[in-house]
């Protein structure tokens, strides 16, 4: 059974069904409480335009009977090479208009005449919404439609997708678990830091994270007792400014040294089965996912540990009434010990998006790299001058390797006029035959990116 059938068996256990893919990346942010003190997060400028096209990367899920909800148009270049490469297209449900500053959801609710097409094709076909996560807006929105989700309710993903949940679900199984605490109040985090605080003396760190964080965000390595000092007035400050709130949710815990981060991911059914996936390296800076390497570099036997870990926190979660798609972050550490649960993200992950070309394009024996070159630019840049500078290296179907575009719309996502300089991601997966192929491919790539740029003035290099 393939991946696109497998999801429909297990969150609507009728393969017959279509699909409304609608991936609303960083749905994450939504299920924080507006009245947590938190930590400070940085503002990313176009980041935010940027993260709103990702929802691209859902074609390489959806079957060509299934249907994608897309703030825009697809570029027309882009989608006939993923049809000369053979990739099943689904139907596409294109919004009136894209406001770039908006989720595509919050896009979606105010755009009655797309609106109006989902009622009438929820009358004419069984469908089923299939978001990247679930919150009130996506609930919101199938009340309006009348079209149903085919996931738990937003209540469920808020309780599971905590990383203090996360905590205690390995208590309760048993599972190894870095030494830390969970915090809910401003003065539990000075107990928290008063018991760990030895560590820092012993020159490790610490890491205090926001439970709810995402992308990077709401995340502070603690050095020492200064810096922890520095945080705490910041948060006694907010909460001084919140009436004296201190209600926070923190987890604070050592920092470990690592030799690479690990995800991996499995399916829970409706009927509480669950189906291991696959593990992969994930590629990480300052905490925001850069991409996977596929395979990670995990023994067989520790993937298949991880696997009967899978079981058991996903027994766990349909207890508490979840199922679907989860992936979970884990660290390999230097004396090759896994930490299997940082950290439980129950809903699509970035890997899942790579799940149908792995399975459909790639042999057991090659590898791959998924990864967004950023570009910083000044005019649009279209799909067809990118292909030509690198047309040498993206993917043939006759070979089976190359370099595979995975998302276009991000490249322009944040253009708003000529010569002003914004900044654009192109994602997208090598596959090769062995590492050392890879890493000459992505090399390569990266220096025909920068040639592009500089040679055609589109901006300062990648």
């Amino acid at each position: 059974m393939g991946f696109e059938a497998e999801l429909k068996d297990a969150l609507v256990q009728d393969q017959r069904v279509k699909f409304i893919y609608l991936n609303n990346f960083e749905v994450e942010e939504s299920w924080s409480d507006d009245h947590l003190i938190k930590l400070p997060q940085l503002t990313l400028g176009s980041g935010k335009t940027i993260v709103n096209r990702m929802e691209e990367m859902g074609i390489f899920l959806a079957s060509s009977s299934d249907y994608i909800v897309l703030k825009d148009a697809i570029d027309p270049d882009y989608l006939q090479a993923l049809r000369d490469h053979h990739f099943s297209i689904p139907h596409r449900i294109v919004l009136t208009q894209n406001n770039p500053e908006q989720t595509i959801t919050e896009n979606l609710l105010e755009d009655e005449e797309t609106l109006s097409k989902l009622r009438e094709l929820g009358t004419k076909e069984r469908v089923f919404f299939l978001p990247f996560g679930v919150s009130e807006a996506e609930e919101k929105l199938a009340e309006v439609t009348g079209i149903p989700l085919a996931t738990p309710s937003s209540s469920v993903f808020k309780k599971v997708n905590s990383k203090i949940y996360s905590r205690q679900l390995n208590e309760q199984l048993g599972l190894a678990q870095i030494r830390g605490i969970n915090c809910e109040s401003i003065d539990s985090l000075k107990q928290a830091f008063n018991e760990l605080k030895p560590l820092l003396a012993d020159n490790r760190k610490l890491v205090l994270k926001d439970a709810l964080g995402v992308s990077g965000k709401g995340i502070v390595i603690i050095e020492s007792e200064r810096r922890f000092m520095q945080t705490l007035k910041l948060l006694e400050n907010r909460s001084k400014k919140a009436n004296g709130n201190q209600k926070v949710a923190f987890v604070l815990e050592e920092w470990i040294d690592k030799v690479c981060d690990l995800n991996y991911q499995f399916l829970i059914s409706r009927d509480g089965q669950v189906h291991f996936h696959f593990v992969k390296e994930a590629l990480t800076h300052n905490g925001v996912h850069q991409g996977h390497l596929i395979p990670s570099r995990l023994t067989a036997e520790q993937v298949t540990a991880l696997a009967v870990i899978s079981k058991q926190i996903g027994e766990a979660l349909y207890k508490d009434g979840y199922f679907g798609i989860v992936g979970v972050d884990a660290i390999l550490d230097q004396q090759n010990k896994i930490w299997p649960n940082l950290e439980i993200n129950a809903r699509f992950n970035m890997s899942t998006y790579q799940t149908r070309i792995q399975e459909e394009r790639m042999t057991a024996e090659q590898v791959a790299l998924v990864k967004q070159y950023p570009l910083k630019l000044k005019y649009a840049l279209s799909y067809q001058k990118i292909a030509a500078y690198l047309s040498t290296y993206l993917y043939q179907v006759t070979s089976g390797k190359g370099f595979l575009i995975c998302n276009f719309a991000t490249v322009n996502a944040a253009y708003i006029e000529e010569g002003k300089p914004f900044s654009g991601r192109l994602y997208g997966m090598i596959i090769a035959e062995n590492v050392e192929e890879l890493k000459r491919l992505d090399e390569e790539i990266s220096y025909q990116l920068k040639q592009l740029l500089e040679e055609d003035q589109y901006a300062q290099g990648v």
